[in-house]
Order: C-alpha cells, then sequence, then structure tokens
C-alpha cells in the first residue's frame, strides 16, 4: 500500500446522505477529502484496506487471514474520513430536528456512467442489465450494486437499505450463475431479480 504524500489529482468520490442539500453533500465531501490529505493515503487505498477487513470479518477475524497493519491502518482513514463526512454535511441537524446518519456511504467513483445517473435511470439501467443478463453470460456484474445504491440513495434507513440491495445483488448473482448452467432454469432467476428491484423501489420511494 502507498502511504506518501498525495501529489497527483484526487480521485472522484461521492457522499450519500438521505435529506441532505447539495450545499451539505458537498461540504461533507469536502470534509472527507481533507482527511485523506491529512494523513497523506490514497482513497484508493483505505477503500482497499476496507475490503481486506471486510474480507478478515468474513473469515472470522482467524489469525491466518492476511491482513497487515498497514492495511488496517488505511481502512480507519477510510473511517475517519466518513465519519467526518457525517458530522460536517450533518452540522447543525440536531438544533432541526433532523437525526444524524451512522454513515455517508463514502464511494470512490470507478464507474460514472453507474454511479452518477439519477434514480429513475438507475432503475431503467437495472432491469435492462436483468434482461441482458446470463444470455451474455457476464459474471458478478459490479455495477448492479452500484445502481442499487443509487435508487436507495436518499433512503433513511440504512440497514434496511442494506437489506434491499443486497437482495437484489445476491439475486443477480444467482442468475448470472446460471448462464454457466445450460440445464437449469433461467426465467424464475430472472423474475426474482425483478421482484427484488421492486421491493427495492418501492421501499425507498
Amino acid at each position: 500500500m502507498r502511504h506518501e504524500r498525495i501529489e497527483r489529482e484526487f480521485p472522484l468520490m461521492k457522499i450519500s446522505i438521505p435529506k441532505a442539500t447539495p450545499d451539505e453533500l458537498q461540504r461533507g465531501l469536502d470534509a472527507a477529502i481533507a482527511v485523506f490529505r491529512r494523513a497523506g493515503v490514497d482513497p484508493q487505498d483505505a477503500a482497499d484496506g476496507v475490503s481486506i477487513r471486510e474480507g478478515w470479518d468474513i473469515a472470522g477475524f482467524s489469525e491466518q487471514f492476511d491482513i497487515s497493519d498497514q492495511e488496517m491502518e488505511a481502512a480507519a482513514i477510510w473511517d475517519a474520513a466518513d465519519t467526518a463526512a457525517v458530522d460536517a454535511a450533518c452540522a447543525g441537524w440536531d438544533e432541526e430536528g433532523r437525526q444524524h446518519p451512522e454513515s455517508a456511504h463514502l464511494q470512490l467513483i470507478t464507474s460514472p456512467a453507474t454511479q452518477l445517473v439519477d434514480r429513475d435511470t438507475a432503475l431503467v439501467m437495472l432491469r435492462s442489465r436483468v434482461r441482458d443478463a446470463a444470455v451474455q453470460r457476464e459474471f458478478l456484474d459490479s455495477a448492479v450494486a452500484d445502481l442499487a445504491w443509487v435508487v436507495a440513495a436518499d433512503f433513511e434507513d440504512q440497514w434496511r437499505a442494506r437489506e434491499l440491495v443486497n437482495a437484489v445483488t445476491i439475486a443477480f448473482t444467482a442468475l448470472e450463475l446460471s448462464g454457466f448452467s445450460p440445464g437449469e432454469p433461467i426465467e424464475p432467476k430472472r423474475q426474482a431479480v425483478l421482484t427484488a428491484i421492486d421491493a427495492l423501489e418501492q421501499a425507498t420511494n
């Protein structure tokens, strides 16, 4: 992992906080960027650290899991940036009767075509990918999760949002995997994804 001072152009990022105004979101994003700059940590390294740490969690924090102190430190910087984003974006919310969210859902923008679209476009794109999946035999389409999170971006119940997004991605993965088993029925799995998307749309509307 690289912990040198960041001199190159800063990567594009976004945060998602329900009920936040554009100015509040920008304030939060600026605060998150400031954390990375002060630490001299590349946000991609920090995101990688979070991913590795999640793998360690899934492995039951096994001593045999390969995670370094540097990776843990990078993940902690990501956490600090997310917290700073919430604190800056939601400053004064308590006085206004608005509740602080637990996370700003800080994201690196690696695919603007899916991560920066509006909600209606995201729903259209999700359903289109479901129609095309398993026919093209694509494997583990990460854009589906990005699009699902766009749909859920303004939903205040973050735990429920995660459940709904996970339901879409799990169902879609099952559909994609069926493309590698020609004898396995595809249409019931396709319908399961569409049902999960419908539930996501209705719950977060």
